[in-house]
């Protein structure tokens, strides 16, 4: 009845308004709506289940709420085979009145989607676009990941498969045990229909910065890891609550209750590192690094790589050896005090929140500034002049 009631006075207001001034009123949109998009048809099917579970038993919004939580799934079946195929939904997740939580269903997906690939993403926030019109969007993807490496790549001197499913304690952006499956970074930016105000990355080695520069023109904030990120990933009792009912999301918390929760832990879960990064001032950090590179090529080409910062463990022999401290690179390629001073200044204004802990895993962490950056091979030809393609290049000559 009272909304009944409420529906019946708006439309009375807005027909007096166009009668007095003779134009139509523009609909107030939703405030926010929240997408947890669980790219889960893999070995971690079973923690994104729960992390769903979480989220949903966390502060989630009540029915007439300004803001909306939304979860798209994709699990594996209750056996856990690979080989049956399973629905992708879409589910709009609220309480009552009585304080009673609800999950409706919007849309069940073809068990053919690929969830893990741009074009279904596209579909899905489409969808989210059109019937859900909000003034802030927010989206989390949760999956296993592979930083800015092209789809599919192997390295060629490896003799293991760097995209197994052997490692089930970490979340090796999306990636399924499935053919096909895999979004390239050069992709992402074209497969968001519409601009995201915060972008969540529980996936491993995305925290690097080719994709906060590839995504710049489309997300303003993001969270992600330059390191792999244990399998129970994100603290997601709590997410909500930091971002729905609230007028600014809060992302700093996110981050701080990742970390703490982690550096508490003792062992070889006492492993995580976290960066919060507005990507509209990856641009002035691109002009410093451009000019250190410039004038510093052949002090770089030069620099002992087992000297410099890395974010993957053994030594290498985790079959990942392409994800470097930024400013270490920079540091141990010839940078001086003052281009230095210069790169710490863009790096403090583009990075809002950045921990780790002392070790992840056997890698100890000391000098870590919270973004990654590809420190060339030279005998990687194929994967440099993939890499020449992506903005961070183009922006950079870090390989020209």
């Amino acid at each position: 009845m009272k909304t009944l009631t409420r529906c019946i006075f708006l439309a009375l207001s807005a027909c007096l308004l166009f009668a007095c001034k003779g134009t139509e009123t523009e609909t107030v949109p939703t405030r926010r709506v929240f997408l947890m998009y669980a790219a889960a048809y893999s070995n971690l099917s079973s923690h994104i289940a729960q992390d769903v579970e979480d989220l949903c038993g966390g502060v989630i919004p009540a029915v007439g709420s300004s803001d909306i939580m939304l979860v798209y799934a994709h699990h594996l079946s209750p056996s856990g085979s690979y080989t049956t195929p399973t629905n992708p939904v879409l589910f709009r997740v609220y309480k009552d009145l009585g304080g009673q939580q609800h999950r409706d269903t919007l849309k069940v997906f073809p068990d053919t989607d690929v969830s893990s690939s741009p074009e279904v993403l596209h579909k899905v926030l489409s969808f989210v676009k059109d019937n859900f019109p909000a003034r802030s969007y927010g989206l989390l993807v949760s999956s296993h990941a592979k930083g800015w490496l092209p789809v599919g790549y192997k390295d060629p001197d490896q003799y293991n498969d760097i995209w197994g499913w052997d490692k089930s304690g970490t979340r090796c952006l999306a990636i399924e045990n499935v053919e096909g499956s895999g979004i390239d970074i050069r992709d992402l930016a074209d497969a968001l229909p519409m601009k995201i105000d915060f972008f969540l990355m529980d996936a491993c080695l995305m925290g690097c910065v080719e994709v906060a520069y590839e995504l710049r023109d489309k997300c303003r904030y993001i969270v992600f890891s330059p390191t792999e990120i244990l399998s129970n990933g994100f603290i997601y009792e709590t997410m909500a609550a930091h971002i729905l009912n609230t007028a600014t999301p809060d992302l700093r918390s996110i981050c701080k209750e990742f970390f703490d929760f982690y550096n508490a832990q003792s062992g070889q879960y006492k492993a995580a590192t976290i960066t919060l990064v507005d990507c509209s001032k990856t641009e002035a950090l691109a002009t410093v690094c451009k000019d250190i590179i410039s004038t510093h090529r052949e002090e770089l080409s030069q620099a002992n790589r087992s000297n410099i910062q890395a974010y993957f463990y053994n030594n290498g022999s985790d079959t990942l050896p392409w994800f470097y401290d930024l400013r270490d690179i920079l540091a141990n390629g010839g940078a001086d005090d003052q281009e230095l001073a210069y790169l710490n200044a863009a790096l403090d204004d583009c990075l809002l929140y950045t921990a780790a802990t002392p070790y992840f895993f056997d890698l100890k962490l000391e000098r870590v500034c919270g973004l990654s950056m590809y420190f060339p091979y030279p005998n990687r030809q194929e994967l440099n002049n993939y890499y020449k393609t992506l903005s961070w290049n183009k922006a950079t000559s870090l390989i020209q």
